[in-house]
């Protein structure tokens, strides 16, 4: 007689999910917007997303500048998955479609945070960053900076409005000043492209083509990163980010990496409706960084 230890079922399990887990797909085209860092807690504050000192000639003292009180905060969320896998089919030795579903599960554990981010993206008119304005608004104000915005209309989807479109976002982000009125973005910028999956084409011509309506291409190669998801709900709407390392417009915090594990064998679940539970537990938190760092285009 077959005999299920389900301290083995588990182990074994929880070695298929953490195999499959290392070898699912990373989502690494979201790596260079985001800001990773590492939580011991519910949230994290970020305050500290307000203006670093300029430097200045040293004069007699320093010229200290205090950390603005910004009230800003990302919280860590609850996340899980669970499979309920039938007892008879553990006992009966036959986990094929189990193994697959723990392989599927460990894939969806692995992008998880790409579906986060796309979701910020669309909610970025409405959820609020580190200055208590929407991520995307034409209000953005910091001390000397005077009225900013980050949300512009474009002029259209075709390879030249959207190579005019691209110099003139370059431009505007090159003109933001940050809370004494210096220049924020004072260097190279390099161009990062979050679009829907219908722009994606024209996008990667744009970045590949000699010339674009008999006139030379200017915008060829400047392309660092294109990124394309249907999980962007219009089919018009871009966005535009600096990927130059260092801050980015999206705070990626780590509180605690994908665990495996079960609930099996004399559990309500197993006694009352013969089902043996496994799953994930994941903890983990994305919002807003800087604006400053990324325009959303409105067509």
């Amino acid at each position: 007689m077959f005999v299920v230890n389900p301290v083995t079922v588990l182990r074994g399990l929880r070695a298929r999910f953490v195999k499959a887990f290392g070898n699912a797909e990373d989502p690494s085209e979201i790596k260079p917007y985001l800001m990773e860092t590492e939580s011991d807690g519910p949230d994290e504050e970020y305050g500290w997303l307000g203006q670093s000192p300029e430097l200045s000639e040293w004069v007699d003292e320093r010229k200290v500048k205090s950390l603005n009180d910004f009230k800003y905060s990302i919280a860590n969320k609850d996340y899980e998955g669970t499979l309920g896998v039938d007892r008879n089919a553990i006992m009966d030795d036959r986990l094929g479609a189990t193994n697959i579903r723990i392989d599927d599960l460990a894939r969806k554990a692995k992008i998880h945070p790409r579906k986060v981010f796309f979701q910020l993206l669309v909610d970025g008119t409405a959820g609020l960053c580190y200055d208590g304005l929407p991520f995307f608004s034409a209000s953005h104000t910091e001390g000397q900076s005077g009225t900013q915005s980050n949300l512009i209309s474009g002029t259209g989807t075709t390879l030249a409005q959207l190579k005019a479109d691209i110099e003139n976002v370059v431009a505007k982000m090159k003109r933001l000043k940050d809370d004494v009125g210096n220049i924020y973005n004072d260097g190279e910028i390099q161009i990062g492209v979050i679009c829907p999956p219908e722009l994606e084409s024209a996008f990667k011509d744009l970045n590949s083509l000699e010339m674009i309506s008999n006139t030379s291409n200017a915008m060829k190669g400047k392309i660092k990163s294109i990124v394309a998801s249907g999980r962007l709900t219009d089919v018009n709407d871009w966005y535009f980010a600096d990927v130059t390392p260092g801050l980015k417009p999206v705070v990626q915090q780590n509180r605690k990496a994908p665990e495996f594990n079960g609930l099996e064998g004399d559990s309500e679940n197993g006694f009352m409706r013969k089902k043996w539970l496994y799953g994930i537990d994941y903890r983990m938190g994305m919002g807003y960084g800087l604006w400053q760092k990324m325009f959303k285009i409105t067509n």
